[in-house]
């Protein structure tokens, strides 16, 4: 199958007044913005596949997060240039704490932070900034001439983190597809991937695309063709210590080393085509109905008691006013609306799974596909943690509850987890003890992936 390609590489990096907000997104609720300072810089990626049916389009940005309403704004966009077919735009984030927060909604910079209504205007500015800048990007890219190429497939290992969930997943793959040009084999282009956090740097002020940055320059130095970084399921996978400046570029040439390696050595498989793309969302449901008015009224008086508990500077007292306020007016939301998406490519399968999905999803799911799987996470949008049933049954036992999303109610969201920075009202339906059953979040997350894998 005849394959052509387009990749284009923006320099997307936030600077004032064009970005009239630089407040950062990641590390909960510490406050920071940024002030002019960069690192390495931020990057927004696009590359265009044609199977000669048509273009399918990946968006890769080195972003902490983009919540539902942003994916939606960009992805109304763009579909209509990829055949009005949603399964042929993808859109994955690095997950670099180091860039701008995009987005008002999940996570609440007003949770997090404390912002003002003013400094949540600017960020939401900013948002309408970043969204153009990504459409821009996409059109500019599906209008290139496009260059026939051959792809091919390969996996390495390397360890640059450990599980902070405590569990015993840490995941070692690198994956790498890379093109060669069909008229001199030479390189073209590589996409790679890992799953680990991208939080190498640490907590500062400071812009920077953190470990996948500098595997990005490591392999772009090397090889001389742009190079895009995928993340994985890394929800539970945090890199080693120190969290430094100088750990990024360890870490990342551990990694970026790793991938010219496997580029100047044999053993590839060739990927054929033809491509062919699904999309999918799945509504996870939470602990709690809240279509009951009775599970209303006790959430209610819940969150009005953590009014009395917290101090007003605490970011558990701010979870606990937009609570409120939501129960007011629109109500509670009652499911977690989870995009899972499939990309084909002959030879090859891409399972893109949102949010911030645990390793648990990729071992369980490779161990059930036959064949080359590519498994990415942070995919299209991410509103929060999805773990599988051991880590939500354990709440705060395990890594103080942050991936479980509960501490020692599982029907309210845990003072300090996820679901209070992302401001959900209650964590991820679990079973309470043995394998998850039925209507469950790991079971109707690996039912979707394994209906998504068979189609």
């Amino acid at each position: 199958m005849p394959f052509s390609m387009a990749v284009k590489t923006l320099d997307y990096t936030p600077a004032w007044p064009t970005y009239p907000s630089l407040w950062m997104g990641g590390y909960c609720g510490a406050t920071r913005g940024n002030q002019g300072q960069v690192d390495r810089r931020l990057r927004a990626q696009c590359v265009v596949i044609d199977d000669g049916a048509g273009p399918k389009v990946m968006l890769r940005v080195d972003v902490v997060s983009i919540p539902r309403y942003v994916h939606q704004a960009i992805r109304s966009a763009v579909v209509p240039l990829v055949d009005d077919n949603n399964g042929n735009f993808l859109i994955i984030v690095s997950h670099t704490h180091s860039g701008p927060m995009i987005g008002t909604t999940r996570p609440s910079p007003y949770v997090m932070m404390n912002l003002t209504p003013a400094d949540i205007a600017a960020i939401e500015d900013t948002t309408t900034v970043f969204i153009d800048q990504m459409i821009t990007l996409v059109e500019q890219t599906l209008a290139m001439a496009r260059t026939p190429v051959t792809l091919w497939y390969k996996e390495g290992s390397t360890t640059i983190g450990y599980n902070r969930a405590e569990e015993p997943n840490v995941l070692t793959t690198v994956s790498a597809l890379i093109a060669r040009r069909t008229s001199n084999n030479s390189l073209f282009t590589v996409l790679f991937g890992y799953a680990c956090h991208a939080v190498s740097r640490g907590n500062d002020r400071v812009f920077c695309s953190d470990y996948p940055g500098a595997a990005t320059d490591v392999i772009s130095n090397a090889l001389g063709v742009q190079a895009l970084f995928f993340q994985g399921a890394a929800g539970d996978q945090e890199p080693n210590d120190p969290h430094s400046p100088g750990q990024v570029t360890n870490l990342g040439t551990i990694l970026g080393n790793t991938v010219v390696q496997m580029v100047n050595s044999g053993g590839w498989n060739a990927v054929n085509g033809p491509v062919t793309t699904h999309y999918t969302e799945v509504d996870l449901p939470l602990t709690v109905d809240f279509g009951d008015p009775a599970a209303v009224i006790r959430a209610r008086n819940g969150y009005n008691e953590r009014l009395d508990t917290f101090p007003p500077d605490d970011f558990a007292y701010r979870h606990a006013e937009v609570m409120i306020e939501q129960i007011a007016g629109e109500g509670l939301p009652r499911v977690f609306p989870m995009p899972i998406q499939r990309w084909n490519l002959g030879g090859l399968n891409i399972l893109a799974l949102s949010h911030e999905v645990l390793s648990a999803y990729d071992v369980k799911v490779q161990t059930q596909t036959p064949g080359w799987l590519w498994i990415m996470g942070y995919a299209n949008e991410t509103e929060g943690y999805v773990a599988a049933n051991g880590v939500l049954q354990a709440g705060e036992a395990k890594h103080f509850g942050y991936e479980a999303g509960w501490t020692d109610d599982s029907t309210m969201s845990g003072p300090g987890s996820w679901t209070t920075f992302y401001a959900w009202p209650a964590p991820l339906k679990f079973t309470p003890s043995g394998a998850a059953a039925a209507g469950t979040t790991e079971r109707l997350v690996l039912d979707a992936c394994t209906t998504m894998m068979n189609l």
